[in-house]
């Protein structure tokens, strides 16, 4: 039997979510935390008080454009609607099969962009060995997260114009970008789509709902509360992924720092996925920072939790041979 007819047999089994520990933290690991918490969490704690503020958010990303790249990476602009998208594939991965991941990345819907996550993405097209088309989706506070979520439907729907079917299609998120992530492939499924596979690190999956306050490295607990203000702020309704969970949802895969508030989102949403029916995993990497994917290579977990979701995407993609669109 393929690994694509598998998958879907799997969706029909109802079970348990499967949740696995890994091994950590290293040293490595244990030193990017502790440098995270007396640098990075008491700076997010800060300007938590002040969200609503004119900060320049888009200055992580502007500096992220000047720093150098893998040479081995291919870019290519993609013009969306409302906002610019690009296909990225590191050079020798087999292009020509048919899988492509369609990634949505973090920064609390208010910063970041490819730029900053395009060593963790390059990593991510090597270890799925596929393409990916990654979102620069409209931010908060210019723009709701409703639109945001249009441009990563719209970025699915450029995949299936240039001849993408579903079965081949995985999505994939970090953090605000795992929430854009699950709540697009739910909107897909409302509209007959089956994606592949829906493959999340650390996401933020909970908008209102409280959960267990966890002295992280990384992310403050009056952060939470501050961003859902910032959302309402000007009127845009809070939407609940996990109040929505239907059967039919992408085999899912979630991996989460069990150092970090949003281990209980990650935990939450396996739960009920699996009682939808829905194959979940589960891996807690314990002692990492929130989305510690993004310090591959210097923390070895980072790097084995990126192989283990490109693995995990590589058997749900189907695989017809194909080459590349054209952006």
């Amino acid at each position: 039997m393929s690994s694509g007819a598998s998958l879907d047999r799997e969706r029909d089994v109802v079970r348990a979510p499967v949740e696995v520990t890994e091994s950590g933290p290293s040293l490595a690991a244990r030193l990017v935390c502790g440098a995270s918490r007396i640098t990075v969490h008491p700076a997010l704690a800060l300007g938590s008080h002040a969200l609503q503020l004119p900060w320049p958010y888009g200055i992580l990303e502007r500096a992220a454009r000047g720093l150098p790249t893998r040479r081995d990476l291919i870019r290519s602009a993609v013009k969306l609607p409302h906002a610019d998208a690009e296909l990225l594939h590191v050079r020798g991965t087999a292009c020509d099969t048919g899988g492509v991941v369609l990634y949505c990345h973090g920064g609390a819907f208010l910063w970041g962009g490819i730029s900053t996550y395009v060593r963790t993405i390059a990593k991510l097209s090597e270890f799925a060995d596929s393409p990916v088309l990654a979102v620069n989706y409209r931010t908060l506070p210019k723009h709701t997260i409703k639109m945001a979520l249009d441009d990563c439907y719209d970025a699915y729907s450029w995949l299936r114009r240039h001849g993408y079917e579903s079965e081949q299609i995985a999505i994939a998120g970090d953090s605000a970008g795992g929430y854009l992530a699950f709540a697009l492939a739910q909107a897909l499924m409302e509209d007959g789509e089956e994606p592949a596979a829906l493959t999340l690190m650390s996401p933020l999956l909970q908008l209102a709902a409280g959960r267990p306050s966890v002295n992280g490295a990384m992310l403050p607990h009056n952060g939470f509360a501050a961003l859902t203000a910032l959302i309402t702020a000007h009127g845009e309704p809070l939407y609940e992924p996990l109040d929505h969970i239907k059967p039919g949802m992408p085999p899912t895969l979630i991996h989460v720092s069990g150092a970090e508030e949003l281990v209980h989102d990650a935990r939450q949403a396996a739960q009920k996925l699996a009682a939808a029916g829905v194959p979940a995993d589960v891996r807690i990497w314990p002692g990492q920072v929130h989305v510690f994917q993004v310090v591959a290579p210097l923390v070895p977990e980072a790097d084995r939790s990126l192989r283990h979701i490109g693995d995990y995407i590589r058997e749900a993609v189907s695989r017809d041979p194909r080459s590349v669109p054209a952006a």
